[in-house]
């Protein structure tokens, strides 16, 4: 996985999920909205996080590299 969130740990976040029954969340930071990612998983079908970052276009992390970065610890992100 290339490591091009580094520096986004703090940086506000959108979960975004494809279904009509789960309305989106943005979180205060990345860290949060993996952490919500991680612990809600079950009930999250088709989700994509996207990094309120100040890049046009934003990043948004799905995927493999969603999951990847759900097994990450907190601190690498940073």
């Amino acid at each position: 996985m290339p490591n091009r969130v580094q520096g986004y740990g703090h940086a506000p976040a959108t979960v975004h999920c494809w279904s009509d029954d789960v309305p989106s969340q943005t979180f205060g930071s990345l860290e949060k909205a993996l952490a919500y990612c991680k612990k809600n998983i079950g009930d999250l079908p088709a989700i994509e996080v996207f990094v309120h970052c100040g890049q046009v276009p934003e990043p948004i992390i799905s995927g493999n590299e969603l999951e990847a970065l759900m097994k990450t610890k907190r601190r690498s992100l940073i």
